[in-house]
């Protein structure tokens, strides 16, 4: 294709783009600051990638519909980790190449300069490789797949794959460059012993040796292969994220020592403690020293109301991950996300009561930020509603008891659609120097909580009633002292909204 011909589709692209978001923004259950396709369906994050001071990010696309199938690659990218910007799919399956049925997840890096994808093709399932231009948008595939299949050696379970097909499942590679070679791992399932991420070296990127597994071991309920791998090494600790299948409901992290290629695993836990968070792209971004982290956020509701939108999916806020010193995993929202903020309120050193009035009793909206700081002298039930309708038949309720040092997020009354996801979730939030701290991103219908930097709770919330936009703090029993409750109006993404 020339250059101008290739401008030329870039710029149709960008425009039907556009249009579509533009269909879409008056949905009330569309997120504003998460990201999300134009329209139709988006799954996994792919291929999380710094490219001349631009933060880009793929993801798993069907520009079909709003369902899955006909996978491809979506491409937008940011220079602020903020404001994003559409680009034109990246890769779409091959009408005879061994993606022929889809590009399913991989990763993007730097190879001397030249920006190469490393994804998954089938069927079988394979690992494909693709060149990109220096702008990323025009990418030439290898004709052939550069590992055809795992180890002929190896007892995989996954026969037949999820699809259908007569191979194994064996997808989601995940590259990174050390000491002079490029190493791969892949999800896959070791017969009898549970998910194991397969180990590859490289000198060029084309040529694969197989090494061994990282790591084995049941995760999940009666799960038998580990989808989308991802490392995160930080000196010589590391954590594995491992999605197990066929639960398909958690990302797991599994950390410990990184030595001789392998995991001496030491410790687990869940990435988030809902059931609507799943697969895990990361990012080392080197000028901040700094792992970002993305995740699909799925839908609550059934297949037909998807349909009916005309999109399904988005991607988390992008995370800020780390290991600490006993190897607990911590998590925060990226730094940038202030910036988003509008209009706020805030309180500060006060100490509320049952009796107390609510201190957003004039303030809410259906796009907030929530930062709360609070300590207890006595056994204390308060609570934080967000979605709250005017007579209170719409209202997801987050508590904290401190007594039990539990948060619970109630969604049984988010919704006055029978339809929809209303679960309860909770998770341990204990005082860190005697404060007990929980940061709250709500974005219409998708709400993540994040407690104390520990782990995260995402609900999807789809309030029916125009009029559920109020925000409560009060206290049931007991009394709280209220060192920092803050709460601001969030703005869109993306520059037409």
């Amino acid at each position: 294709m020339s250059g101008s011909g290739s401008e030329a589709t870039a710029t149709k692209r960008a425009t039907e783009f556009r249009l579509m978001r533009k269909r879409l923004v008056s949905d009330p259950h569309r997120p504003l600051f998460h990201l999300t396709a134009p329209s139709n369906w988006i799954n996994d994050p792919n291929g999380a990638f710094l490219w001349k001071d631009r933060y880009h990010l793929f993801y798993q696309y069907n520009p079909n519909g709003a369902f899955w199938g006909t996978i491809h690659w979506g491409h937008a990218f940011s220079s602020d980790l903020v404001h994003w910007q559409d680009c034109q799919i990246a890769l779409s399956p091959s009408r005879d190449g061994p993606d022929r049925d889809g590009c399913w997840s991989g990763c993007v890096v730097d190879d001397q300069g030249v920006p190469t994808a490393l994804y998954t093709g089938l069927e079988p399932q394979t690992v494909c490789l693709a060149t990109g231009d220096d702008d990323l948008e025009q990418w030439k595939k290898l004709e052939k797949p550069i590992i055809a299949g795992p180890p002929s050696e190896l007892r995989l379970t996954g026969f037949p794959s999820l699809t259908g097909h007569a191979s194994s499942d064996f997808r989601d590679p995940y590259v990174w460059r050390e000491e002079e070679k490029w190493f791969l791992i892949i999800g896959a399932g070791m017969r009898d012993k549970g998910g194991t991420a397969l180990l590859y070296e490289s000198k060029d990127l084309r040529d694969w040796r197989y090494l061994h597994p990282i790591l084995s071991g049941v995760v999940g309920e009666n799960c038998n292969m580990w989808e989308c791998p991802v490392l995160l090494r930080t000196g010589g600790r590391c954590a594995l994220f491992v999605c197990p299948h066929p639960e398909a409901k958690h990302v797991y992290w599994l950390a410990g020592q990184w030595r001789d290629y392998r995991i001496r695993e030491q410790r687990r836990g869940k990435l988030d403690l809902g059931t609507h968070v799943y697969a895990t792209q990361c990012l080392y971004d080197p000028a901040r020293d700094r792992h970002l982290v993305w995740n699909w956020v799925k839908e609550g509701r059934p297949v037909r109301s998807q349909l009916s939108a005309g999109w399904s999916g988005a991607l988390s806020i992008p995370k800020e991950c780390g290991l600490g010193s006993n190897d607990e995993l911590l998590i925060r929202p990226a730094k940038e996300l202030s910036h988003l903020r509008r209009t706020g309120q805030s309180i500060k050193e006060q100490i509320l009561t049952p009796f107390s009035s609510n201190p957003f009793e004039d303030f809410g909206d259906d796009c907030l930020e929530v930062e709360s700081e609070l300590s207890f002298s006595e056994p204390t039930i308060c609570e934080l509603c967000v979605r709250v309708s005017h007579d209170h038949t719409e209202c997801t309720t987050i508590t904290y008891n401190s007594a039990k040092e539990l948060l619970t997020v109630d969604a049984s009354r988010s919704s006055s659609d029978p339809d929809v996801d209303k679960a309860v979730v909770s998770g341990p939030l204990k005082p860190e120097n005697g404060i007990v701290r929980f940061h709250v991103f709500l974005d219409r219908s998708v709400l993540e909580i994040f407690l104390t930097n520990k782990a995260c709770i995402t609900q999807r919330l789809y309030p029916q009633r125009s009029d559920s936009l109020g925000l409560i703090f009060l206290v049931r029993v007991g009394s709280a002292r209220v060192h920092r409750l803050s709460a601001w109006k969030m703005a869109s993404i993306w520059a037409d909204h």
